[in-house]
Order: C-alpha cells, then sequence, then structure tokens
C-alpha cells in the first residue's frame, strides 16, 4: 500500500488497490479479534470474577461519593481492557451489555438499602447517583415500580 502511495500515480486503478488493502487489512484484524474471543473463555470468565470483585470494591472503598456510578470506561481501564473489548467480553461471556450488568448491580444494591430501612435520598447518595431523581428513574426502568411503591410493597408483605 506503501508502493502505491508512493508511486504519485493517479491512475484510476490505485484507489481501488489501496481499497483493496484496507480491506485485506480489516479481515485480519476480524479474524485476529474473533480468535482472541473464541481462544480466551478461561481467562474471560475470570474477568468476570474480577469485574463483580471491582464493583464491590468500587463501593466498599467509598469512590462512588467522588466518582459517582461506576461506568464501563472506569472497569475497563481497571482490568486493563480498552472499553470495546472489555464490553464484547461481557456480551459474549453473559448475553448482556458491560452497562446492564453495572445497571443490575447497583439496583440490586438500591434494593437492599431501601429494605433496610434507608429513605430514597439516601439510597441514591450511597449508590453515586447525582439527584434522587435520577434513582428514581434508574429505579423505576429496571423494576417497574418507583422505589416509594416498592418499599411500601415490600413492608405491606411482611408478617408483623
Amino acid at each position: 500500500m506503501r508502493d502505491e502511495l508512493r508511486q504519485g500515480e493517479n491512475d484510476r486503478h490505485t484507489e481501488h488497490i489501496i481499497v483493496a488493502y484496507i480491506h485485506i487489512a480489516l479481515e485480519l484484524i476480524a479474524r485476529y479479534y474473533s480468535a482472541q474471543m473464541t481462544s480466551s473463555q478461561p481467562m474471560s470468565v475470570d474477568i468476570l470474577t474480577r469485574f463483580e470483585n471491582l464493583l464491590r470494591r468500587y463501593y466498599r472503598d467509598g469512590l462512588q461519593q467522588e466518582r459517582g456510578l461506576p461506568s464501563v470506561k472506569y472497569c475497563a481501564q481497571e482490568l486493563f481492557l480498552s472499553p470495546n473489548y472489555f464490553g464484547d467480553l461481557v456480551k459474549q461471556l453473559t448475553g448482556d451489555t458491560a452497562t446492564s450488568t453495572i445497571r443490575r448491580f447497583v439496583m440490586q444494591r438500591a434494593e437492599a438499602l431501601l429494605i433496610a430501612g434507608h429513605t430514597i435520598t439516601e439510597t441514591a447518595e450511597a449508590l453515586g447517583f447525582d439527584y434522587p431523581q435520577h434513582f428514581t428513574r434508574q429505579f423505576k426502568a429496571f423494576y417497574g415500580v418507583t422505589p416509594t411503591t416498592f418499599r411500601k410493597r415490600r413492608f405491606q408483605a411482611q408478617p408483623e
């Protein structure tokens, strides 16, 4: 490809040749990427364990107070992977996106905090949400009910 570009001849074939070289390079990259995804299954499962541990540590160390909710980019960096590759690994292994996995983890923590008696504001702050309203929207999108309705139903269902 370099030789084609150096020749400086702008005949009608040069552009087609360069495009063909680029196409071949992209196909080789795609083949390598596919091989990496299928040959690294044991390592990939370890990535999921490390991902879950990372999320637990994120909240244990109180990083949500300074950084807010954990992001895919943060998790990928901490696991020494590119965000796209990390996202592809999570999707391949779980069938779900990395963002959804993080959201599920956060919402499970939210559920536990609400059941333990924390207010919506306390729960939102503890999880790293900037505003309780944002937490309420996310909670409703995930569970189908608002945190207030969830708490009412939960406490009504418990025998006294």
